[in-house]
């Protein structure tokens, strides 16, 4: 039976489908692991290792019930993810043994041939691996941030495995929305992966889809349009489209920022993609939370690019984050109405609760409540079914990663260096 596990869930799905290819790709036999997402098979294995990947929000589901069998069974636990980054201590403390911080493409190969030969234990060897978080002889050792600048060396599948995500073609953003853990665990710079690259792995999609934070900024630093790179993306991948592959672009799982949909812009999409919806993260319709939120957009720019959209044929989907820090009653007003407008024009809204994130700016920042007409508003919509989103759940959601903050704050460690408090 194999000795390390991997435990795949439909969100670490794509994380973890690319750490197998650069596992495979740096010469590891992927036959020796047990990848499932059925935690029953892993139970039934009694592997030695296993490894997991969450967000913070997945710590009140049924991992802390598999983390107490697995303990009883004596296997080593590894973590990664959004949670293991942000909060590596609190990690260890729900009884993982480590805890990789960083980007980790590198790290669980070294991390994985180290424990082999070591027979699974901790052990002094493990400080010299930079991305880890553990404690040895009760002691906590924290060995650096791990960074892979050029993440493309790694393929974003592996061969032997018939497993396949949408590919991430870019890493970092350089706007530091201070809601958002990207920029501060990927980074302020966008790195992209090759055309080539893209063009080559996108043949195993029946629908080609893309991970990246602003799909319009394929091929620039960030905050800039590199309108030749884009089309050179796009134009690239055309002859997959002829052998009947579709292409969605811009929308589900990633989106593109409302500054970046311009008549140019979109008239690549309508010669070369297949989607006619795309995604836009607006966020607020008051220009002061925009700007205290460290957004780098104005409302302007998102009513332009509905209005964009809607003159070529596509379908807007604005995202909205409701009870934002320091909102007030007036700024919520002005997000209604920017609601409204964008619905009167026949876009789609998708209202989502202000979350603290660990790992960002806004981590200990208290959500503002929400008022009557806000309530009122996203109640009769989302009945109504013109309010797409999780808010209503969220707002519980919202009150546990509070109280997590609350009691197991730590400093953030991030691809950047030091993380601004805000609040």
């Amino acid at each position: 039976m194999p000795e390390i596990a991997v435990r795949m869930t439909k969100r670490n799905h794509n994380a973890f489908v690319h750490l197998l290819g650069a596992l495979e790709s740096q010469g590891f036999d992927l036959g020796e692991l047990l990848i499932t997402k059925d935690f029953r098979e892993i139970l039934e294995a009694k592997p030695k290792l296993v490894l997991y990947s969450f967000f913070t929000e997945e710590i009140w589901g049924p991992l802390r019930d598999e983390i107490k069998l697995l303990k009883e069974r004596g296997a080593l636990l590894i973590a990664g993810g959004y949670h293991a980054i942000a909060m590596p201590k609190h990690t260890l403390g729900m009884g993982f043994d480590i805890a990789v911080v960083g980007e980790g493409e590198e790290v669980i190969y070294t991390l994985l041939t180290t424990l082999k030969k070591t027979g699974y234990k901790l052990t002094k060897e493990l400080a010299g691996i930079r991305g880890l978080a553990f404690y040895l002889g009760g002691e906590f050792v924290f060995t650096g941030f791990a960074k892979v600048e050029d993440f493309w060396r790694f393929p974003p599948y592996p061969e032997s495995v018939r497993l396949i995500s949408p590919i991430e073609i870019t890493r970092g953003c350089p706007f530091g929305c201070y809601y958002c853990q990207t920029p501060y665990i990927k980074g302020f710079r966008m790195r992209h992966r090759p055309i080539g690259q893209i063009a080559k792995y996108s043949r195993r999609m029946r629908d080609m889809r893309y991970i990246t934070p602003n799909a319009f900024a394929y091929g620039s630093p960030g905050a800039i349009l590199k309108l030749n790179k884009l089309e050179a993306l796009l134009k690239a991948l055309q002859p997959l489209r002829k052998e009947g592959r579709r292409l969605f672009y811009g929308t589900f799982p990633s989106e593109v920022r409302p500054e970046f949909v311009l008549p140019e812009t979109l008239e690549l999409l309508i010669d070369y993609a297949d989607n006619r919806r795309l995604a836009i993260g607006a966020q607020s319709g008051d220009d002061a939370i925009l700007k205290a939120m460290h957004r780098l957009h104005r409302v302007e720019h998102v009513q332009r690019a509905v209005e964009y959209m809607l003159e070529y044929g596509f379908e807007p989907v604005v995202d909205f984050i409701v009870g934002l820090p320091n909102e007030t009653p007036e700024s919520q007003g002005r997000s209604i109405e920017l609601m409204k407008w964008i619905m009167n024009k026949g876009g789609k809204v998708r209202a989502h609760y202000f979350m603290p994130l660990p790992g960002t700016p806004w981590a200990r920042c208290k959500p503002s409540p929400l008022s009557d007409e806000m309530k009122k508003f996203l109640g009769r919509m989302s009945a109504k079914g013109k309010i797409e989103g999780s808010w209503g759940t969220q707002i519980e959601l919202s009150r546990r990663l509070q109280r997590l903050i609350e009691e197991f704050y730590e400093v953030p460690m991030s691809h950047t260096g030091g993380v601004r408090e805000v609040c």
